[in-house]
């Protein structure tokens, strides 16, 4: 049985430490690439990394779940000029093909920046996987989230919350502090949350599961990336990036989803 979060933290290592000859055994030469900026194709990655390398961008993982040939990737980077920040929090979600070669990849990051009302910033908090049991439960509750958020007005998904989160919520957004009752209030506002269309993806392993979807934020269309940790079915802790999606001046037309 291939290890493929073992395969992931290889890999991760070896773009951390510029490791080109590593990369190009490990990545198919047809690799599919959803960063916007990026242009599809392995020879296209490889020519990032001598960049990486005169800045001294580094890697350090945070998170990493498994769900099939899947592998999400919670990062920070640090030293990251190269994508227009000092320090960022990332997801990467990587696809291996039936070889255990990486053949798809998708990301979105954002600055890491100061801790929030609560003191929580985009990375911190639990990292322990377990209920290794619930993984389809939990799915179907984020499932059943999305649906929600991308079909309701604000004022029945405010009424609906309890459902999915506990009251004690450890949230992680830069833009409001813990609690159920943060998050209502905060709903509908514009400037603070992201309105939901499509929730184009879900990845769990455990009490962690990750949502991928598509809506607007501060008017303009935006990938969202939800990472919850569940307890009991409920929402007990949440993290998320929102990344703007591009129009204009795009490497590759795979889109930011396309799953």
């Amino acid at each position: 049985m291939i290890n493929y979060k073992q395969k992931a933290k290889n890999y991760h290592t070896a773009v951390s430490e510029y490791d080109v000859p590593t990369i190009e055994e490990m990545v198919t030469e047809s690799y599919i690439q959803h960063n916007p900026k990026v242009p599809t194709g392995r020879a296209a990655f490889v020519s990032l990394i001598p960049k990486l390398a005169s800045f001294g961008s580094k890697i350090k993982n945070i998170r990493m779940l498994n769900d099939g040939q899947h592998v999400i990737m919670h990062h920070q980077w640090d030293n990251a000029t190269p994508f227009g920040f000092d320090t960022t929090a990332a997801f990467h979600i990587i696809r291996f093909n039936e070889q255990g070669f990486i053949a798809e990849h998708w990301n979105v990051m954002t600055a890491l920046g100061a801790p929030n009302t609560s003191g929580r910033n985009l990375i911190d908090g639990e990292t322990t996987i377990d209920d290794l049991d619930k993984t389809l439960q939990n799915k179907t509750k984020i499932r059943e989230l999305g649906h929600l958020l991308c079909t309701q007005k604000n004022t029945v998904i405010g009424a609906e919350l309890p459902r999915f989160f506990h009251a004690e919520l450890q949230q992680h957004s830069p833009n409001f502090g813990d609690g159920l009752t943060a998050l209502q209030t905060v709903i509908g506002s514009e400037e603070i949350f992201p309105s939901y269309h499509k929730q184009h993806a879900i990845f769990g392993e455990g009490n962690f599961v990750l949502s991928v979807s598509e809506g607007t934020y501060k008017q303009s269309p935006t990938a969202i990336y939800d990472l919850f940790r569940l307890r009991n079915e409920r929402i007990e802790e949440h993290w998320s990036i929102y990344q703007e999606i591009p129009s204009e001046g795009l490497a590759n037309d795979n889109t930011m989803f396309n799953f």
